[in-house]
């Protein structure tokens, strides 16, 4: 394959690819507030990336990167955990107040509808396996995505799965958090121009959630650290430490989809 990107392909090329292996990947992510330090396609580039590297080992094709993600608004549990003192207030996703602007959420609505007409034109093309690279966390993408996953595989003569490619290379890691140190590393790696570390406070400081939109994974699963602060400090991450995230999230995407496509080889 000179290249496992669909858009560069012509079409010889990828009905020739097809016919060897039938996969097509769609890396997904919303355009969100990462901190200042960080872009705000910092889940889809991480995703786009992840499913070139799975899809080079795997075989199949990528599309191009669909920008777009849903979030909704948080519960006073998570504003409290999060140290928010008025947890009455509104805040969708990411976008806590002190942020300078605002993310690029799409209604899980219009997400759904977006997601489904992709669907339906990979079917058309008769892919035997379709990947939606879930680039966000959040629980309505996850859930708008995992629904269409079962319908279509149900419905059509593709099977459709969800992933994301994001894994641990040290076991002791637990960071899962938006815009800690794995996400920053990440982008570290994949362009070091991407990240400005210079735009948060020194390492003296600690990191308020309610301060800079950075969560760890521990407030969104219900215990917070006692000071609100974030563990898993972006300031702590480098370049090496991305590559390693990276190496270790396309490996167990190519995993999952190895396995999925051997699966309908049984069938």
């Amino acid at each position: 394959m000179r290249t496992v990107q669909y858009e560069r392909l012509r079409p010889g090329e990828i009905l020739a690819e097809k016919a060897r292996r039938s996969i097509v990947y769609l890396p997904i992510g919303p355009l969100e507030w990462h901190g200042p330090a960080m872009p705000f396609g910092t889940d889809p580039l991480a995703a786009w990336h992840a499913a070139i590297l799975s899809a080079q080992e795997t075989g199949g094709v990528v599309l191009p990167l669909l920008y777009a993600g849903t979030e909704r608004e948080r519960s006073s549990k998570l504003l409290a955990d999060a140290g928010f003192e008025d947890t009455t207030q509104y805040i969708v996703g990411m976008d806590v107040p002190k942020n300078s602007m605002k993310s690029l959420y799409w209604p899980e609505e219009v997400f759904g509808v977006i997601v489904r007409e992709y669907l339906r034109l990979l079917v058309a093309q008769e892919y035997r396996l379709i990947v939606l690279v879930n680039g966000h966390g959040a629980t309505g993408q996850i859930t708008t995505l995992e629904r269409l996953a079962i319908e279509f595989t149900s419905t059509t003569s593709s099977k459709v799965i969800v992933a994301m490619g994001l894994a641990h290379y040290d076991a002791t890691d637990e960071d899962y958090g938006h815009a800690t140190r794995l996400e920053t590393a990440i982008q570290m790696y994949l362009d070091p121009e991407n990240v400005n570390l210079a735009m948060l406070p020194p390492k003296s400081e600690k990191l308020r959630s309610t301060d800079w939109g950075i969560i760890d994974g521990f407030t969104f699963d219900g215990n917070p650290p006692e000071d609100k602060c974030v563990v898993y400090d972006p300031r702590d991450a480098t370049a090496e430490m991305g590559g390693k995230y990276v190496a270790a999230g396309a490996a167990y995407l190519a995993n999952i989809v190895t396995k999925a496509y051997e699966d309908i080889a049984q069938d």
